[in-house]
């Protein structure tokens, strides 16, 4: 090979070349259409993004089977008279009925309907003393409620049995409880005695009293 100098003119020439190779537009030169090429794969071979899925998610809790159901509400003994009704550590008797249009003779007390005298017994099984009133009795029919006349109770029963009489355990006390109320409802087949432990009434126990 030979190593001699360019002439000016040879080097002019080469001078010349170089500078219309560097003007070469890039999008003519081989190297940007192969960047253009591999940026398509890469474009073409990503895809769609796949969701993420959570294998552990939580699935909806349902009721188990073992889910305890409340218990039945037991419905309460219904005693009739002369039998024993047991609330608590309470006895109660009903011995009988009558029915009267005046209590207590001339200063006692008239019904706006008629009387009706329940006599009653109760005993104390507990402990302890309790408290019997004739707030404790009520009359029963469907869904209506009776109370107690406790003034006309009073003028049947002058030992006043039961107005906050204490009884100790093992005694009993009897008397009378009267309610006004007509004729109709002394009549109803249906008609029951709630009787009750204490002021509240938190346990009762049904007597029927209908003739």
């Amino acid at each position: 090979m030979s190593n001699a100098p360019m002439s000016k003119e040879e080097l002019k020439q080469a001078k010349k070349d170089a500078k219309n190779l560097l003007k070469k537009p890039f999008y003519k030169k081989w190297w940007f259409w192969l960047i253009i090429v591999i940026v398509f794969i890469a474009i073409g071979s990503g895809g769609e993004d796949t969701p993420v899925t959570n294998d552990k998610a939580e699935t909806p809790k349902t009721e188990t089977a073992d889910k305890k159901e409340p218990a039945k509400k037991e419905e309460p003994k219904v005693a009739s008279i002369g039998e024993v009704v047991t609330v608590g550590d309470v006895e109660f008797t009903v011995n009988g009925t009558s029915t009267a249009k005046n209590v207590g003779g001339q200063f006692g007390s008239n019904a706006q309907g008629t009387y009706l005298l329940v006599d009653v017994t109760v005993t104390n099984k507990g402990n302890e003393a309790i408290t019997t009133d004739s707030s404790f009795f009520k009359l029963k029919v469907g869904e209506k409620t009776y109370e107690a006349d406790s003034t006309a109770s009073m003028h049947t029963d002058m030992e006043l049995k039961f107005f906050l009489q204490q009884v100790n355990p093992d005694l009993s006390n009897a008397g009378t409880v009267v309610f006004d109320v007509t004729d109709e409802v002394i009549a109803n087949p249906d008609l029951m005695l709630q009787v009750q432990t204490g002021f509240f009434g938190t346990e009762t126990g049904l007597i029927k009293i209908a003739k």
